[in-house]
């Protein structure tokens, strides 16, 4: 076949290693740095390098993998072409301190299926829209997306009965469209219409939770599709003459990771939390018993990881046990962890300080005595706070020059006295709010307003009662008629009011200045200020305000002076927190709104959990339960409410980072007048928290109170290597919905 100039080929110079035999039944090995075949000797022989391979499909007498460089293509295993005409671009911008340049990638695509039908058929998706290919992926069309903020997960597709695509949105759940061929390969779609059934909430007032996966079986009769929640122990059945889902299996554990659906001779294989699962699903759509664990499966998904060096990602072989087997998703099974920095970060329970606080002779006994008391063995405290003063006196001649320094912490002797009492010190650095950096140079940094053409400060609007002086009017008795003379004032009567009361509408500006987060002299100023602390006694940086500004009506009219194209949000945090990874020897943390790690989205913010986690050791998700919708997650026993969202928050943020980082909550420990906190918070509210967390994943937590107050907070019962030993609070009470 003749390749279109547009497809380009990856040669030898580029990542091809060597040509070599395949044998007769191949085992091939997607990793997170290459394509491997393993022989007969347990041998792995390298087919491609430096790409990370995520999913391999085999298309007649063709091969497709999904990669960290889009869809790839090959015929023999031995050259490969990518096939991305049409898909989205993504900009990174590289600098070096003094330079920057610019890499392009495709846009991280979440899934990659073949039409079971006609193999021709593809479909991808970005995080925001999905892609259809009628041309075995020489060219995409975007099909859109079901909902207008990113969020998607899993596809399909299916040309019988009629051309449908499938998707699952993470948060409005999962859709269909149905599309019609107007030429040999283009298409016009219908609108998106959201699938109902017995789909599983982990909320009452939530929709459907998120679809894993989403599988096509070919039948005689025309498709049977399958599905499976991500953390919810649910398997489904589309009925097609309902257009809706029915359950197959439904479990009763509080949560699982499931992912990577794959139908063999009537057993229904998925990959979950340590081990490989089958179900055995009969024709009626229903599964005969609860998933098992698959021992021979699980085994050698464990033999392969151990073979390879880096992060065995998905496997395809036509021969396992005399059966097929393709797997994904198997850092699942078998995680490795190749972060050199993250494991110091584990174990690390502590609270949050303003630096006055440890500054004065006066309190620092204070908070040195509750560290020990309450057994905590971890202090944040500011470095950069929220107005962008630094806390401490730079030696760092960038740093220097920029920064302005209040009240400073003496460095070297404060890290040689919290590490003499066994805390472990993290920096917290607020990275892109910044009052200072806002002002300086005239605005250099600041985020602009088109409207204006100055900095840009989010506003909202509110009414205000105003005194405003009275309008002249005749005094009572007057006529009206023109030239009659003003009579005197009746007697008895009161004189005109001096002033009338008004109703207007003010701009309140919020107390936030936004510096640019796509500005790469930023990015050295803040880098610069972790870089020193660490070299003088700190053990991790945590950058907060590592995002977009999300509150203002005025939003609209944002512009970011030192965008460069082809950037988005996503790409501007990852682009920085690359050269932040490049450039620090120590754990980087960041922190993150409680929905983006709930949710498998960076809606709002650019906090895109499956992207930064890459680059970084620790995810520090804002749980609060203030902070979220006071229905959420509060249904009966409403009291258990600030369990259910650290337990499942903290699970979902791991997974959906692929274990990667540390995820260690902020736990509330302060008031805010909201509802529910009214009728609850307390010291057991508290305690909730603190438990939910132990009950996930016991890595960590940090305990905000921004007054310094944490007269709330219990005695921690640490166990070996800093987690929880024991409850603090015993949950026994059913908590499901």
């Amino acid at each position: 076949m003749n390749l279109p100039l547009r497809v380009r080929l990856l040669c030898l110079a580029a990542c091809l290693v060597m040509a070599v035999p395949l044998l007769a039944q191949p085992v091939l090995l997607g990793t997170n740095d290459g394509l491997y075949q393993l022989d007969s000797g347990d041998r792995l022989r390298p087919l491609l390098t430096g790409v990370d391979v995520r999913k391999i499909l085999r298309v007649g007498d063709a091969w497709y993998f999904l990669t960290h460089r889009g869809v790839l293509y090959s015929r023999d295993l031995v050259t490969f072409e990518e096939r991305n005409a049409g898909l989205p671009i993504k900009t990174i911008k590289l600098y070096d301190g003094r330079v920057k340049s610019f890499a392009t990638e495709i846009q991280e695509l979440k899934d990659l299926e073949v039409d079971p039908y006609n193999p021709l058929n593809l479909i991808t998706a970005t995080k925001d829209y999905v892609f259809v290919s009628l041309d075995g992926g020489l060219s995409w069309r975007n099909e859109g997306s079901p909902v207008n903020f990113p969020s998607l997960k899993a596809v399909a597709i299916s040309s019988l009965p009629q051309l449908q695509i499938f998707v699952s949105h993470t948060i409005r759940g999962p859709q269909v469209k149905s599309l019609t061929r107007s030429g040999a390969a283009s298409v016009t779609g219908a609108a998106w219409v959201e699938l109902r059934g017995d789909l599983a909430r982990s909320c009452p007032t939530l929709r459907a939770d998120e679809l894993a996966d989403i599988l096509i079986e070919q039948t005689a009769a025309g498709p049977r599709i399958w599905a499976a929640n991500s953390f919810l122990p649910n398997i489904y059945r589309y009925d097609s003459q309902r257009a809706q889902f029915a359950t197959a299996y439904h479990g009763s554990e509080d949560f699982v990771a499931w992912d990577s659906l794959y139908l063999r001779d009537g057993a229904l294989l998925f990959v979950a939390d340590g081990a490989v699962m089958q179900a055995v699903v009969g024709t009626d759509g229903a599964a005969s018993a609860a998933p098992r664990r698959a021992e021979a499966e699980t085994a050698f998904v464990s033999r392969l990881a151990d073979l390879v060096a880096g992060q065995l990602k998905c496997l395809w072989t036509s021969s396992f046990n005399g059966q097929p087997l393709v797997l994904n998703e198997l850092w699942l099974v078998k995680f490795r962890d190749l972060k050199p920095h993250r494991v110091a970060a584990e174990g690390r329970n502590g609270i949050y300080l303003q630096t006055g606080f440890m500054v004065q002779p006066s309190t620092r006994p204070q908070y040195t005595n509750l560290l020990t008391a309450r057994n905590l063995n971890m202090l944040t405290i500011d470095i950069k706070d929220d107005y962008g003063r630094l806390r401490y006196v730079p030696a760092d001649p960038l740093v220097s020059s920029i920064g302005r320094t209040v009240n400073p912490l003496d460095l070297e002797a404060f890290t040689a006295d919290m590490h003499a009492r066994g805390q472990y010190l993290v920096a917290r650095i607020v990275v892109f709010k910044d009052e200072h950096l806002f002002n300086y140079g005239g605005n250099r940094f600041a985020v602009w307003d088109s409207s204006t053409s100055a900095a840009w400060r989010g506003y909202r609007s509110v009414q205000r009662q105003v005194e405003v002086p009275a309008p002249a009017t005749a005094p009572p008795g007057r006529s009206g008629r023109s030239g009659d003379p003003d009579p005197a004032p009746a007697a008895g009567l009161p004189a005109p009011p001096a002033t009338l009361t008004q109703t207007v509408t003010e701009r309140e500006l919020y107390g936030e200045h936004w510096v640019d987060p796509y500005c790469e002299e930023v990015w050295a100023y803040n880098i610069a200020i972790a870089r020193e602390v660490i070299a003088r006694g700190f053990d991790e940086v945590q950058f907060d305000y590592i995002r977009f500004p999300t509150d203002g009506e005025n939003l609209g009219s944002v512009r970011y002076r030192w965008k460069d194209a082809g950037m988005d949000m996503e790409s501007a945090l990852m682009s920085f927190l690359s050269y932040a990874r490049a450039n620090i020897e120590a754990p980087i943390g960041i922190d993150i709104y409680g929905a983006n790690g709930w949710y498998r989205s960076g809606v709002r913010t650019g906090q895109d959990v499956e992207l930064l986690s890459r680059y970084v050791d620790v995810i520090l998700p804002m749980f609060y339960p203030s902070h979220f919708d006071q229905t959420f997650m509060e249904f009966a026993p409403a009291v258990l409410r600030p369990f259910r969202i650290y337990y499942l928050g903290t699970l979902r943020n791991h997974f959906i980072a692929r274990r990667q980082v540390v995820v260690r909550p902020w736990v509330q420990a302060f008031y805010i007048n909201v509802r529910y906190d009214r009728e609850f918070y307390n010291q057991n509210y508290v305690n909730l928290q603190i438990d939910g967390v132990r009950h996930a994943l016991n890595a960590g937590l940090t305990f905000w109170n921004n007054s310094g107050r944490y007269d709330d907070v219990p005695v921690l019962n640490r166990g070996e290597g800093g987690g929880l030993g024991g409850p603090n609070l015993s949950v026994d009470t059913p908590w499901q919905p």
